[in-house]
Order: C-alpha cells, then sequence, then structure tokens
C-alpha cells in the first residue's frame, strides 16, 4: 500500500510538471503513460522492475477511476511492461554488442547519419546523461586544443566538467559541425530537421530505432553511459578519475556503475571498495 500512494504520487507530480498543470491525469492517453515510461527508463534509470511496478499501479488508479466514473478509458493498460532483460542488457553491453550498435548506425539513416553517428560517438566516448547531450552547446566543444575537450554544464546534483574527447569522438563531431544545419541564433549542438534543439524524447526514440536495427533491445542511453565508465576504469584503473569524468559526487555512486562489468565478472570491477 505504502509503494502504491508513493508510486502514484510520483506519477501525478510528473503529469503536472511535464504539463505544466495544465492537464488533468485523469484525461491523458497511452501516448502520455508511454512518455512517463520512458522518462522512468531514460531520465530516471530505474529498473525494469520498479518501472514495471509503476505501470502497474497506474493500471489499478485508471481500473479504479473507471468504476467510478472518472475515466472513460484505462490508458496504462495498453501500454506494455518491459521485459527483464533490459537491466542486463544496460548493466552488460560488450564490445560486440559496441559494434553491432555502431554498424547499424552506419548502416541506418542516410539523411541522418552524420548527426546520429556524431550522438552515439559522444555516449559512448564522453559518458553523458541524455539531458547532458541535449543541453549541449556548440560552444562546448573544443577541439582546438593538443587534448580536444567537451564542457559539461553542471545542475544541482553534480557540478560542471570537462571530458577530453578520443579521436573518433571528434572526428565525428567535426564532420557533424560542417554540415549542422540550425536556425539562427540556435546554440544547441544538436538540432532535429527544423534547425531546433534535438529534444530528449527524440534521442530516445533514435536510440531505440538503431537498437532494434542491431537486435539489442531494452538498449537505453544510461547502458552507453556504463560503457564509458567501464572503458576509463579498465584503462586508467583510477577510481577517482572515472568519478570526476562521470560528474558524480561520490565514490561509491562510480562504484555501483563499475560493478559488475559483465556477466562473467572482472576481477578489477569486483574487488573495488571504497576508500
Amino acid at each position: 500500500m505504502v509503494n502504491y500512494i508513493a508510486d502514484l504520487r510520483a506519477f501525478l507530480r510528473w503529469s503536472e510538471e511535464s504539463n505544466h498543470g495544465d492537464r488533468s491525469p485523469l484525461i491523458l492517453d497511452i501516448q502520455d503513460i508511454q512518455r512517463y515510461r520512458s522518462f522512468l527508463q531514460d531520465t530516471k534509470h530505474h529498473a525494469p522492475a520498479t518501472i514495471n511496478r509503476r505501470l502497474q499501479t497506474l493500471r489499478k488508479f485508471y481500473g479504479f477511476a473507471m468504476t467510478e466514473g472518472w475515466s472513460r478509458a484505462n490508458p496504462a493498460e495498453r501500454v506494455s511492461l518491459l521485459s527483464e532483460n533490459a537491466s542486463h542488457r544496460s548493466r552488460h553491453l560488450d564490445e560486440q554488442d559496441v559494434s553491432r550498435l555502431l554498424e547499424a548506425v552506419r548502416q541506418g539513416r542516410p539523411r541522418w547519419a552524420v548527426r546520429d553517428w556524431a550522438i552515439i560517438q559522444v555516449f559512448l566516448g564522453a559518458g553523458l546523461k541524455l539531458s547532458e547531450l541535449t543541453a549541449l552547446c556548440v560552444s562546448d566543444v573544443q577541439s582546438d586544443a593538443s587534448q580536444p575537450t567537451l564542457h559539461v554544464a553542471g545542475d544541482l546534483d553534480r557540478p560542471s566538467r570537462t571530458v577530453p574527447l578520443n579521436a573518433d569522438v571528434c572526428d565525428a563531431l567535426q564532420t557533424y559541425l560542417s554540415a549542422r544545419q540550425a536556425d539562427p541564433g540556435v546554440e544547441h549542438l544538436f538540432v532535429n530537421r527544423d534547425g531546433r534543439p534535438l529534444s530528449t524524447r527524440s534521442v530516445q526514440r533514435l536510440l531505440r530505432y538503431y537498437a532494434r536495427a542491431a537486435e539489442l533491445d531494452g538498449l537505453t542511453t544510461q547502458a552507453l553511459r556504463y560503457v564509458y565508465a567501464r572503458n576509463i576504469f579498465e584503462r586508467s584503473g583510477d577510481l577517482k578519475e572515472v568519478t570526476e569524468l562521470l560528474g558524480h559526487r561520490h565514490v561509491a555512486t562510480t562504484i555501483r556503475y563499475l560493478r559488475p562489468s559483465s556477466p562473467q565478472g572482472n576481477n578489477n570491477v569486483d574487488n573495488l571498495t571504497e576508500s
């Protein structure tokens, strides 16, 4: 009962914030519930079991609302639950999985190939969160120095940080910037077909598109952040460096990212302790 009330309150909060308080949750449709599921998965990074529990709460809520005559339909009933292997996928993306994803982008949508390639490379090579990627501005890319970097703005939860970029990310960004077509005054790095800033929902959709093509159902942007974290740790063995590059405030958070690093385990990661 406690979980039911907490889950319902969280949904009502999301509904009010995402709709600016203009719409009652009783008139939301299936697309709104799908947006909420994506929010829980790609922005809040909840586990599939948690997301499924919240969707079940909504099914019960709307079912009750229908019996009371408050609502004419149960929009949550038609929103599918997540497969439990989504959690496994996000934690255990291996080199072959990454190769398949990159190949899917190469063979994907010609019109967006340069932009989408840059987006995936930034996720893999800079470890950004979804909201951080869509907030990037052109001025955040510093490619003139001997060590190219990306400036990532901070927020209440994490300070701003500077992330060094490897050659793959630099090449992808330079190619994209040479082809970028934005409306006058738009400073955001990644833009849509109208030249406006690319939304988080659009990034989620493009990743789902390529994940399906690569047979990586359940893949999220968070999975690519895990890949980045593991690669940095395996290269340097420096837990503090990984913490700083991810923008974490506490080493304990980074340790949770790094354990386990693969289904078979990794001795360096499995033996991590906070010092």
